[in-house]
């Protein structure tokens, strides 16, 4: 078979698929131009999740009439002339690949003027072709808009999730580069709604602008420098801690990266003070000299190889230590608080005011019979689960034990059910079966106010019917730039509730997630909504409980195969004799 060159759009169209492989990727390789350009001033339009139109306005540098043409062939870049440019990196994009392989799967209108041009350049490129190149007024700096994304290719734009899950990567992509670049005010628009307005500040105010004013009190600032690294940036308090790592930051030289290795040295520095499968949140920026450092070990960058990452990672682990020990315990103490003075009090000391404590002396407690509620009179104790939903409850003598099993007496000895997993159990029925009711639910007196994390943010109001079902109503408060949570699952308080929300939201984002089978789902809700041990349980509530579990088809054991029902018969207890 005869070997043949391909042709240019081609190439270029092989090679947005590293670079471009959804739209929060041009996203990502637009603001960073915006940043090398030195806007101070930069603004995001993202129509239907970037299908449509991702246009990007900045007041940078701009571009001459021979520039704005050569910026969209193939290697074409402003950063490299020599090979030894490539140890002395400082600026974002390099390679000279991202605006030819955008303009090969979109169509692409770039306008751009520099202060000293009296009129700026307009470029239309579809598909890797040039329509048109022409004079146009415009402010100074650059305007390019992105539309109609993998026209040409629709093949790879059937691969894009839904608009839910594509702006959320867009959002995640806006955030990293705001957060790192705080000397620009970052504007951000979706379906004409603005999301974000972030003025130009310090990194503190730039993280509660995009995170919320709860981190406010929680940051703790770290900062430490040696010859191989600079470390800066803030870590939070241990009771911020997340069930999930999508607020943890790395930035390397002012670019953002993803660095396990470097992730674990944090961690480690809150043993003991988190509890298990909970991950501290943080935003680490990192000064390295570039010779030292490889950052084109992968195509979008964010991974990056550290010649002495040995070394930062210990320093990186004392420095988080440092920083909780000395800021989070020095605002909590006050170690210059006077003694408390105690008054000399004597036999003949007269107290002012002395309390007096009027009692019966001729009462007797045990003159009137002790009443017993019966059993239609004992208060229901509301459960995460609907116990007295059409389910009749056998008449068993049952009692609860330490708490967290319910023990029944059979014919031939005793059964012990452990409440938790039954209702565990229960609920993961439920969710299966997609029952319009799952748990119950207690309407707030007065709605809490949260703003939650910008991955979680730009989706929550498609998720109100699910949150729902599950006993959660939320609404958008537009006064606040927040949202407010009406009502909750009984079964949790406020803090749990909004880490509920979070992870459910939150797990389109990772892919392994997107995936996951309806059962792994219903389990990890069930596990996060089942009865606590400890709960206190009325008789006709266990009474419910168990007429709901052996309903249910295989009642032995939960989903993930932990027993439920134990079976003590007599000859079992008289073999401990």
């Amino acid at each position: 078979m005869a070997i043949e060159v391909l042709s240019e759009i081609v190439a270029n169209q092989i090679a947005a698929g590293e670079v471009v492989n959804r739209p929060a990727s041009v996203v990502k390789e637009l603001l960073e131009n915006s940043i090398d350009s030195g806007a101070s001033d930069i603004l995001l339009i993202i129509k239907d999740a970037g299908r449509t139109l991702i246009q990007v306005k900045d007041n940078g540098c701009g571009m001459s009439r021979e520039d704005a043409q050569k910026c969209f062939l193939p290697h074409a870049t402003s950063k490299i002339r020599t090979s030894e440019d490539l140890m002395n990196l400082r600026t974002m994009g390099f390679r000279g690949e991202a605006l030819s392989s955008i303009a090969s799967i979109s169509q692409v209108e770039l306008q751009t003027r520099r202060q000293e041009d009296e009129l700026g350049t307009r470029v239309i490129i579809e598909g890797g072709v040039v329509k048109e190149v022409s004079e146009i007024s415009c402010p100074k700096g650059t305007n390019i808009f992105v539309k109609n994304i993998f026209f040409n290719t629709p093949a790879r734009r059937n691969f894009l999730k839904s608009d839910s899950v594509e702006f959320g990567h867009i959002n995640e992509e806006f955030i990293r580069v705001a957060l790192v670049n705080t000397n620009a005010s970052f504007s951000l628009y979706h379906n004409e709604q603005l999301q974000y307005r972030l003025d130009s500040g310090n990194k503190k105010r730039r993280i509660i602008d995009i995170f919320g004013s709860n981190l406010k009190e929680k940051l703790l600032p770290i900062e430490e420098s040696i010859d191989v690294v600079k470390i800066k940036g803030f870590v939070c308090k241990a009771e911020l801690c997340k069930k999930t790592k999508n607020q943890q930051y790395f930035f390397v030289n002012g670019r953002f990266m993803k660095n396990s290795y470097f992730a674990n040295a944090i961690e480690r520095a809150y043993s003991n003070l988190i509890v298990e499968k909970t991950y501290p949140i943080f935003f680490i920026e990192l000064e390295v000299e570039p010779k030292n450092i490889d950052v084109n070990i992968h195509p979008t960058k964010t991974e990056v190889k550290f010649l002495d990452d040995k070394l930062i990672y210990a320093i990186l682990h004392a420095a988080t230590k440092k920083s909780i020990g000395q800021f989070s315990l020095s605002n909590e103490l006050d170690f210059t608080v006077k003694p408390i003075e105690l008054p000399i009090v004597s036999k003949s000391t007269t107290i002012a005011n002395a309390p007096v404590v009027n009692f019966n002396s001729n009462y007797n407690p045990f003159e009137k019979k002790l009443q017993v509620k019966t059993y239609s009179e004992v208060e229901q104790i509301v459960l995460p689960l609907n116990l007295t939903e059409n389910h009749t409850p056998a008449k068993t003598i049952v009692f609860q034990f330490a708490n967290k099993y319910i023990v029944s007496q059979t014919k031939d000895g005793f059964t012990f059910i452990d409440q938790s997993r039954a209702s565990e159990k229960i609920i993961y029925e439920k969710i299966l079966s997609e029952s319009n009711t799952i748990i119950d639910s207690q309407r707030l007196l007065t709605p809490y106010p949260h703003n939650f994390s910008p991955q979680v943010n730009c989706q929550i109001l498609e998720y109100t019917s699910i949150l729902r079902q599950y006993g959660i109503e939320i609404e958008y408060d537009k006064k606040g730039n927040n949202f407010l949570i009406l009502s909750k699952p009984l079964s949790q308080n406020i803090d749990e509730c909004i880490d509920f929300i979070e992870e459910l939201i939150s797990s389109p984002y990772q892919e392994e997630e997107m995936m996951e089978k309806q059962e792994g789902k219903a389990m990890r809700l069930s596990k996060k909504l089942k009865l606590k041990y400890g709960e206190k349980l009325s008789d006709y509530q266990m009474q419910s409980l168990l007429s709901q579990l052996y309903c249910l088809p295989n009642c032995q054991t939960t989903a993930d195969g932990q027993k439920i029902i134990h079976k003590l018969t007599i000859q079992d207890i008289e073999n401990l004799f």
